[in-house]
């Protein structure tokens, strides 16, 4: 029987496989998802001019007194070229939209609300007082040119790439994105949209796994059902090898049909280990051939979903050139008690909420690792160590907030 390790060991192994794609040149189309690789820094001062911040009259504030109805010299929209602008006569005011260019001679922004209509159409009648630089963005005041907005390693989420839109920059060098492809195994399983017969079950791990691994940004191929047979499982493991990533469910345990580790032997992978200390999950397969990673999860449902939250997601991020691949684990306090079995670490499904600057923590009810319906309660993973039997409440607690935390 193969030795059990323990999961920091068995995560050390991961990531020590787990190698950093190739960078890539990528359009800004193709860039959201993926870890930067480059430094950016502004092209200009932004803005690059001194700019109205409201609809509404630009003025010079000494001008202006309380009431005081002044002449309307022009109308400046945005847009407006900032080295046409006529400058603004002494004592008058220019109509001006956001964003619109503050002529010479004007140093304040009276709103439009803060207007009526003069006696005159071209006049207006502006409530003052007003002091100089209200309502005015000032050349260089968010931005200087030069000045480094985004570094290696950030996340380009869509505020990342509006950055470089602005910038100018329609392409940047970014990690890579893995491609993964995923495989249930077992004689038990139908596809999700077929009716199960006697003894059979609907596949819910694949299409779990998929989501997971899209949810850490990979791309992802779906392989099917593989049965129970030394040759279909060799077939349909030598389709996913050629992905960064092979993610399998099911066939990995100690039964005469649990093939999965013969198989991979069989297509010259290596097996780094097959047994890990923790709880659900141990018995979980990983190997690698060549620069594809492949991880053997459980068939029990909510054992394959802590091995990919575990130790195949943070290996997805460690290729994806992500800085902080590992989960970080947050302080939390117990609701209710935890027990378990000494020896193995417990990830127990739980559902973590903040309440006056503290993290809360409620172990989710479950019947098993079969329920999968746990996972979908959950929005944590609460660790219990391998030595302890028991985690009172009110107790102390290790949390990982899962990255749909948020969301549920």
């Amino acid at each position: 029987m193969p030795d059990m390790i323990a999961v920091e060991r068995a995560l050390d192994l991961v990531l020590e496989a787990a190698r950093p794609l190739p960078p890539i040149v990528a359009d800004l189309a193709d860039l959201p998802g993926r870890i930067l690789l480059e430094e950016i820094r502004a092209d200009r001062d932004v803005p690059s001019w001194d700019k109205s911040l409201m609809d509404g009259f630009a003025v010079a504030a000494a001008d202006l007194g309380r009431g005081k109805e002044v002449a309307i010299a022009a109308t400046i929209a945005a847009g407006a070229d900032p080295g046409a602008l006529a400058a603004l006569p002494p004592g008058q005011a220019a109509r001006i939209m956001t964003g619109a260019p503050l002529p010479r001679g004007a140093d304040a922004v009276i709103p439009v609300e803060r207007s009526r209509a003069g006696s005159q159409p071209d006049r207006t009648a502006l409530q003052g007082p007003v002091r100089p630089g209200e309502n005015v963005a000032r050349r260089g005041d968010d931005v200087r040119e030069g000045a480094v907005l985004l570094e290696p390693g950030d996340f380009l989420g869509a505020a990342e790439i509006a950055v470089l839109a602005a910038c100018g920059r329609i392409r940047a060098r970014a990690g890579g994105r893995p491609r993964v492809a995923v495989l249930a195994t077992g004689d038990e399983l139908v596809p999700p949209g077929e009716e199960p017969g006697p003894g059979r079950l609907r596949n819910s791990n694949g299409p779990m796994l998929e989501a997971l691994a899209r949810r850490a940004g990979a791309e992802v191929r779906d392989l099917g059902i593989a049965r129970d047979d030394e040759e279909d499982l060799r077939r349909a493991i030598a389709s996913g090898l050629d992905a960064d990533v092979l993610l399998l469910s099911g066939g990995v345990s100690m039964g005469l049909y649990d093939l999965v580790g013969g198989a991979l032997r069989s297509a010259g992978a290596e097996v780094l280990f097959e047994r890990v200390a923790i709880r659900p999950g141990k018995p979980f397969t990983f190997a690698r051939r060549g620069g594809t990673l492949v991880f053997g999860c459980p068939g029990n449902p909510v054992s394959s979903y802590v091995i990919f939250q575990v130790f195949a997601r943070p290996a997805l991020r460690r290729l994806a050139s992500h800085p902080t691949p590992v989960w970080r684990m947050q302080p939390g306090r117990l609701a209710s008690p935890i027990r378990q079995k000494p020896g193995r670490a417990g990830y127990v499904q739980a559902r973590a909420v903040f309440r006056d600057g503290r993290l809360d923590v409620e172990p989710v009810p479950t019947s098993g690792s079969a329920d999968l319906v746990s996972c979908a309660r959950g929005n944590a993973l609460a660790i219990v160590p391998a030595e302890a039997a028991s985690l009172p409440a009110g107790s102390d607690v290790a949390v990982i907030l899962l990255d749909d935390h948020g969301d549920r």
